[in-house]
């Protein structure tokens, strides 16, 4: 936890006005870990709220989490304006996915698999499952274990975990609340094969006596959704979560690109927050990494003699380029609302920079 005390013109010096909980991991994107900051329990004194401190709060959390070598933070917002402000972006999505348990039965499971129940003090063989999952989705953090805690036991409550698998091992997990008020709450699930999917589907189909529907978080390619055999699975609910680009280089730096993409786009940054970010660079991209080279500013960098737009630089706020970063949103769709500038052959570039699956995160934090 980190919290924020009231100075002496506050009338009362030294007293505890804003908090906040701040959780180090790594996020994954493009097949790699990048050091982040996960913040979480933002609160202010109700007294004192309209008075700053949730900023200058988040300002101080942001400047320690650079310093400490994060390259990157993410949260849920309560609230879009204060993070807005502070340069977070809309960085990926969260579903809430619900469905009769019918609508999951597809039928006899494969007779090559298997369903164990496995003991959930010991996150392990499941972070080793996952770690498969990581490599090939953007956006999912590494769990630690209160990471872990909170997503085998939510709300306090320990979940039940099976293993499903082959002949080969272990292919993907399920963790199960006790079913109450007619619904099966899946607490945390990873299914890395198509035998451990439908192994998933006729284990969740077999509570139907006991439930009317199954509760589940995941992502837009949920692959419960992707393979359900009838209609009724649908969305809940689809909260997006903010991402803030701490430290430019080191985060484009750190993630995967895609292999055999080479090329070299050049971005001009403005962060009002941290002036480090701000200014122009150069991305290389070779063999599915990156290098970044600070460019000097001239004017706003981006502007060209007469002051009209050089297409072959991209032009964003450290807002935008967190979106464009995560993949969440295409160079074009900003382009389009008027959050970046740049000329066609430099979007068609970072449109294959940071091409990838959809970024998704089930974790609360």
């Amino acid at each position: 936890m980190r919290g924020l005390r009231a100075g002496p013109e506050a009338g009362r010096a030294g007293g505890l006005v804003a908090c906040a909980a701040v959780w180090p991991m790594d996020q994954w994107f493009g097949g790699r870990p990048v050091p982040s900051c996960g913040v979480a329990a933002v609160a202010v004194d109700p007294a004192e709220r309209g008075r700053g401190y949730g900023s200058a709060l988040m300002r101080g959390l942001l400047e320690e989490a650079r310093a400490g070598g994060a390259a990157l933070s993410v949260l849920y917002p309560a609230t879009l304006p204060l993070y807005t402000r502070l340069g977070f972006g809309r960085g990926g999505v969260s579903f809430d996915w619900s469905a009769p348990p019918a609508a999951l039965s597809a039928g006899p499971p494969p007779g090559d698999g298997w369903i164990r129940r496995t003991e959930a003090s010991d996150a392990s063989p499941l972070a080793a499952l996952r770690r498969s999952l990581l490599s090939t989705t953007n956006g999912l953090v590494e769990r630690n274990e209160g990471l872990w805690s909170f997503a085998l036991c939510p709300d306090g409550v320990p979940s039940d975990v099976y293993t499903f698998g082959g002949s080969g091992g272990p292919e993907g997990y399920v963790a199960v609340a006790p079913p109450a008020d007619r619904k099966l709450h899946v607490a945390d699930l990873c299914l890395i094969s198509p035998r451990a999917v439908r192994l998933a589907q006729g284990f969740l189909a077999g509570y139907r006596a006991q439930i009317d529907r199954v509760t589940w978080r995941g992502g837009p390619d949920d692959p419960l959704v992707l393979l359900a055999p009838e209609r009724g699975v649908r969305a809940e609910a689809c909260d997006e979560w903010l991402l803030r680009i701490l430290d430019v280089p080191r985060a484009l730096e750190s993630r995967g690109y895609p292999p055999g993409v080479v090329g070299e786009l050049s971005l001009d940054v403005s962060d009002a927050l941290i002036s480090e970010n701000s200014g122009g660079f150069r991305l290389c991209l070779s063999e599915g990494r990156a290098a970044v080279r600070r460019l000097p500013r001239a004017r706003n960098s981006a502007e060209k003699a007469g002051g009209k737009t050089d297409g072959a630089v991209l032009s964003l706020s450290i807002a935008a380029l967190a979106s464009l970063y995560s993949g969440h949103k295409g160079p074009h769709a900003l382009r389009q609302v008027g959050l970046l500038r740049g000329g066609d052959e430099a979007l068609a570039l970072a449109a294959l920079f940071f091409s990838g699956s959809a970024p998704w995160m089930p974790d609360r934090f």
